[in-house]
């Protein structure tokens, strides 16, 4: 591998200007390729940043040679052929979430892993500054573990607005055709953040309705939980008058008022409450994935969201599915 991490990227739609940036703003690492089957979306990409050539295949960007590592930002069921083709030519992976589209798929992928090169998850929403910042605070007793804990994840996106249209729909229209929606596509990022601020995560019952005509998927998501043993719950709404059209997080302790985190804001007792600009927070947290990434690979360390973590994620996400199919 060289000195400076050279990497291709695969796949140029709606989330890769944050990878794109994000590799700009690692010192570790060169962007020097970009595939898409659209070349026209490649070749769009590859203007932003000098020196990027544009393919219209994987294959004919490994056919130009000189990576060490690929950055794949495509749907979940291309990813398991992308990692073995990329493994077989000896580059390292980092992959965005989710890993399959459950957790055998995922499983597969863990068991052809090869061991000469490294694979890691992009899960960028536990690299968010307010969670970092609220981990830091449980390590150091600046916040006390909570007894128990609600997560709500609220959004007005699959509401109509005042020209008829869903927001969320016009930001990622793939989301009307998902068949699971909310916990595979959003709430995976939860799963993990209270995974990471807590410990392991186990399911206890969950609930998912579906309102939405616009969509085939649920909706609204209740999940009654445990984080490292600390009882919870896990609620997500897409139909909530007067919230935003993005998500917005809302974590509260032991039932006190004020939430830990609202947003981009964090609430720590006795401290001066510290706020993010959430457009930069949002790329920051893409940027310190993929920084994450080039320094384990340099350093030798291991990967936070390894495929085993991301698989058991997985596992976790299946669970949830099949107890609101069985209604216990």
């Amino acid at each position: 591998m060289s000195e400076c991490l050279r990497v291709g990227m695969i796949g140029a739609g709606m989330v890769s200007q944050y990878h794109l940036q994000g590799w700009l703003d690692c010192p570790q690492a060169r962007l020097v390729a970009i595939a898409d089957p659209d070349l026209s979306k490649a070749r769009n990409r590859a203007l932003e940043v000098s020196g990027v050539k544009a393919y219209a295949s994987f294959g004919e960007m490994l056919d130009a040679g000189g990576l060490d590592a690929v950055d794949i930002v495509t749907p979940p069921e291309t990813h398991a052929e992308l990692i073995a083709t990329a493994q077989a030519a000896g580059l390292h992976v980092i992959c965005q979430k989710p890993l399959a589209t459950n957790a055998a798929e995922a499983r597969a992928i863990e068991t052809a892993i090869r061991p000469e090169t490294r694979v890691m998850v992009h899960e960028n929403w536990r690299w968010r500054p307010q969670y970092r910042a609220l981990k830091k605070a449980l390590e150091c007793g600046a916040v006390s573990s909570p007894s128990g804990f609600i997560f709500r994840v609220e959004s007005s996106g699959l509401l109509e607005n005042e020209t008829g249209q869903y927001p969320a729909l016009l930001r990622q229209p793939f989301f009307a055709s998902m068949p699971r929606l909310l916990v595979f596509e959003l709430l995976v990022h939860h799963l993990d953040t209270l995974s990471f601020l807590f410990g392991d995560v186990q399911l206890h019952n969950a609930v998912l309705d579906h309102r939405c005509p616009a969509v085939t998927g649920e909706d609204r998501a209740v999940i009654d939980l445990s984080a490292g043993g600390i009882q919870g719950k896990l609620v997500a709404d897409f139909r909530v008058e007067g919230a935003p059209p993005l998500p917005n997080d809302c974590l509260q302790f032991d039932g006190v008022e004020t939430p830990v985190v609202n947003g981009w804001q964090l609430n720590i007792p006795d401290q001066d409450q510290q706020n993010w600009d959430g457009q930069a927070a949002y790329q920051d947290s893409y940027s310190a994935t993929i920084k994450h990434f080039a320094s384990s690979l340099a350093n030798g360390k291991g990967f936070e969201t390894p495929v085993s973590k991301m698989v058991k994620l997985l596992e976790l996400v299946d669970e949830i599915y099949a107890s609101a199919s069985a209604g216990v």
